[in-house]
């Protein structure tokens, strides 16, 4: 295989929980208040439970196929050609969701603490570290990923203690004022984000007891969604639904009410470092992903000799695809979950298990 990389269990789920956390913390509870106002937890809920099927499909088509990739299993199912032109399509999926991650970044890092720094340095940056990283490999970015979300992590619940005397659970009623619809609508987004579980088809391979792999799935989903559903009540409990969905990052202003004996206060900026270290394990991870899928559509011995290039069209499409931080919300908000769930984490491979399933390829199902 291309990847010589093996990771552990315990640092697949690390992965995969870092895979979703660092963004979402970021624009789940914007996105989620402005449709589902007070019962955005629910909507995180729900998206919990999608993630978790999203997982179980994922994961069961990937072990029908042992020591092959989603880019590689996909040609088996559906033929050399039909299966190279979907191989293309999620290669062109995880390099978009790439530079669409790193705008976020780009904006969130520019419009909170450096407004006059140019976006296109932030995002250089940022592309620099990732494709280093991935050049040395999975083992590599999960290794550090280790210590990252540790601290993301820690650092969530520590804010969690220091904001609970800001808090007013009364925000949180009346549950369902506005029926169910909003809250179905309030589920799409953190769903799509969640739902990028879908990658276990491309990490199974590369794990050391693949045997694991509906485990890992199902605990990182569960972990991701505790933590989201917990910062959805924190936000709303505080701000109250409409504020929550007028702030661009209410998770950063949640930590700007930190004020203990006028001693500890101003932690924003440590916690911009830890999310965006987070943010650069989860741009390793789809970098890889795609330079991983390049060559294997390509079918080169080495993905390497690509990570230069994809850097270069994740940055110039991370510039170029939205023309503010508020173009970037809108579409997050409107287009991203229905375009992604319809198609790459749901759509398509509903319709190769199925397929597979009626041709009888590969083994039975994980």
């Amino acid at each position: 295989m291309l990847e010589g990389g093996r990771i552990g269990a315990r640092q697949a789920v690390f992965l995969m929980v870092s895979m979703v956390l660092p963004t979402a913390f970021l624009f789940v509870a914007s996105v989620t208040s402005h449709l589902a106002r007070q019962d955005g937890w629910i909507s995180i809920l729900l998206a919990t439970l999608a993630a978790l099927l999203i997982a179980r499909l994922a994961v069961s088509l990937s072990l029908r196929f042992p020591g092959k990739t989603l880019f590689q299993f996909t040609e088996e199912i559906l033929g050399r050609w039909p299966g190279k032109a979907v191989t293309l399509l999620y290669i062109w999926w995880y390099i978009h969701m790439n530079a669409e991650i790193v705008r976020q970044f780009g904006s969130f890092v520019v419009s909170a603490f450096m407004p006059e720094t140019p976006i296109i340095f932030i995002e250089l940056l940022i592309t620099a570290i990732a494709a280093y990283a991935v050049r040395n490999g999975l083992e590599v970015f999960t290794r550090v990923n280790e210590i990252v979300l540790p601290l993301i992590l820690g650092s969530v619940v520590i804010i969690i203690f220091l904001v609970t005397p800001e808090m007013n659970m009364k925000n949180l009623l009346p549950v369902f004022e506005y029926g169910a619809v909003p809250v179905i609508k309030g589920a799409v987004m953190p769903a799509a984000w969640m739902g990028e579980i879908v990658t276990m088809a491309v990490l199974i391979p590369y794990l050391s007891r693949a045997e694991e792999a509906h485990r890992i799935a199902a605990a990182a989903t569960l972990i991701t969604g505790f933590f989201l559903a917990v910062t959805q009540v924190i936000d709303i409990a505080i701000f109250g639904p409409e504020i929550t969905a007028g702030w661009l990052f209410p998770a950063l202003n949640e930590i700007r009410m930190i004020h203990l004996a006028n001693y500890l206060e101003r932690l924003e900026a440590i916690q911009m470092g830890i999310w965006v270290a987070g943010g650069l394990v989860k741009i390793c991870v789809f970098y890889w992903a795609a330079a991983l899928g390049s060559a294997q559509w390509l079918e080169l011995k080495d993905y390497k000799p690509l990570v230069l290039p994809l850097g270069a069209i994740l940055l110039a499409m991370s510039i170029t695809l939205h023309d503010s931080i508020l173009d970037l919300f809108d579409f997050l908000g409107r287009y991203w979950g229905p375009y992604a769930l319809t198609i790459f984490i749901a759509g398509i491979p509903l319709l190769l298990l199925a397929v597979a399933a009626a041709r009888g390829r590969g083994g039975s199902p994980g």
